[in-house]
This record gives structure tokens, sequence and C-alpha cells, in this order.
């Protein structure tokens, strides 16, 4: 754990040359107390990448360096820093993150899985939400801007959760600016519960949660009231339909007659609240399978 978030450890041992670091990557399993100076590491004209396979960096700064045409596969980076670190044309496959500081990094032309960075920052830390937004942000950009898909919706989900979070770090603790009670409110609670009820239109199983979870309470509704809602059939008689006795396979019939509108129940309330749980229900299915589509769209079509 770094003792100051924006500085190394200790006396960190320091490389002027990309010769001196690569001898000592060649070398060692685990690169660490390192403070990398030039600007720039890249591979030589004769060799078109750099490639850097199951190595592990413990509190090494690449802060303020271009990164270009390196391959890293199966690499943990903990204690690092890439405060202003560019990483262009790089390949980071099945890598670690955890603790970097990633604060002002630049993401172009870069092949990165976003959840390399799921256990980079604290959860709870919220102080630190303003680069976890920036580094998603980047991841974002970085994915639509290589038609990477899969990584673009992870990215902006997380980008999405990371910025509820800046939104208490503002209002608690006056980081990066202070908001009033009324801001925080605004942005915070409409945030929280996109992201817990509909997953920001990203995550479909946060959709199938919502939608059983309405589906019992509608059930139950049913349920309890079947006898105020003064039922009646439509065109013709239905074998499990007793207007005065409750049935289960009556109650699901028209529970997902009104939810879904994907069967045709027969089932008909007369009554004036029989109609309003109607139109409740037959609202709330609505707007959730209008979410459905949203998610489906960013799984499939974007």
């Amino acid at each position: 754990m770094l003792n100051n978030f924006f500085s190394l450890n200790g006396t960190p041992n320091e490389i002027s040359s990309k010769t001196d670091l690569m001898n000592i990557i060649l070398a060692e399993d685990e690169i660490k107390d390192i403070l990398f100076r030039p600007d720039i590491l890249k591979p030589k004209k004769d060799h078109p990448r750099i490639k850097i396979e199951r190595k592990s960096f413990n509190n090494v700064s690449f802060s303020k360096t271009i990164l270009k045409n390196i391959d890293f596969t199966s690499c943990h980076f903990e204690d690092c820093l890439f405060i202003g670190t560019t990483l262009e044309n790089c390949k980071f496959r099945q890598c670690t993150f955890q603790n970097v500081n990633t604060h002002e990094i630049n993401i172009k032309k870069t092949y990165i899985n976003p959840e390399s960075f799921i256990n980079n920052f604290d959860k709870s830390d919220v102080k630190k939400s303003n680069i976890a937004v920036h580094l998603f942000q980047q991841l974002l950009n970085n994915s639509r801007d290589e038609e990477q898909s899969d990584f673009a919706r992870i990215s902006n989900y997380n980008f999405k959760t990371w910025q509820g979070r800046l939104s208490r770090s503002k209002y608690y603790y006056k980081k990066p600016y202070p908001i009033t009670t009324a801001e925080f409110y605004i942005e915070f609670i409409p945030n929280y519960i996109n992201r817990k009820v509909f997953g920001y239109g990203l995550r479909l199983r946060n959709f199938c949660y919502t939608f059983v979870a309405f589906f019992c309470i509608s059930y139950i509704t049913n349920w309890i009231h079947w006898k105020d809602y003064g039922m009646h059939e439509k065109d013709f008689p239905i074998y499990s339909f007793c207007p005065k006795t409750f049935d289960f396979t009556a109650n699901f019939y028209y529970t997902v007659d009104v939810m879904t509108q994907l069967v045709d129940s027969q089932f008909q309330p007369s009554s004036d609240y029989g109609m309003t749980m109607l139109t409740m229900q037959g609202v709330t299915g609505f707007v959730l399978f209008s979410f459905l589509i949203t998610v489906l769209i960013n799984r499939f079509v974007k």
C-alpha cells in the first residue's frame, strides 16, 4: 500500500535509460522500487514490439512516460504510479492492477480489458473517485475508438458507477470541489437507482432481478386483492377462472398478461380499484421492457 498515493514508498532506484530497465525486467520476475525517468519507452526500430510476460511490478513509477508498442501478458501492477502516463498502441492481456495511481492517464489505440482495473480502487475510498472516473472515461473512449464493444460496455458501467461515488466525494469530502445538499441528491439518487434497478441499461442481470421482483410483488398484490378486482372473463370461459375463489394458475396468467402483454389471459377487472392496479402494473411492465430493449441494444447492437 502506498503511504502517499502520489509518490512511491521509500527511496526507489532511479532508472535513466530503457536498456537498464529492460535488463532488470529480463533478470527479475518481480520488478520493484523503480522510478523510470525517460519520457518514452518503446522498442528499437529492428524490433517492432517489446514483449513482457508474467512479471510483477511493485512500487514502480512510469509517471509522465509514453509507453508505446509494448505487449504485457499476465503481468500484475501494484502500488505503481501511472500519473500522466500515455499508453499508445499497447496490449495488456490478462493483466491486473491494484492500488495503481492512474491520475490523468491517457489511453489510445490500446487493447486492455477494463476488468483489469476492477480491484484497483477500494470502493469505499470515494476520495479517489475523480481519478477512477477519468480512468474509466479513457478506457471507454479507447474501447469505442477501437470498436471493442464488450470492453466499452464494461467501461461505461464502471464510469457511471464511479460518477455516483464522485458525487459522494464532492458532498462529504469537498473533493474535487464542494456541492450543495440539493446538488448531491439530484446527482446521486438517480444514479444510484439507475445502477441498482436497471444496471444503467448495460447489465441484463439487473433487469432480470428487477423484473422478477416486480412480478412477485404484482403476483402477491393480485393474490391479496383478487376478490376486490371484480374479475370477469372477456370472450370465452377459462377453466382455472373463478371470480370469487383465488386460483394460483389464473393469477399467474393474469399477472403475465398485465406486465408483459405476451399472453391474453381473458381476465378483466371491473372495479375502479382493479383497473387502477391493472394500469399501474401495466405501466411498470412497459417501463421495464423499454429498459430491456436498451440493454439488448447495448449488448448486441452497439
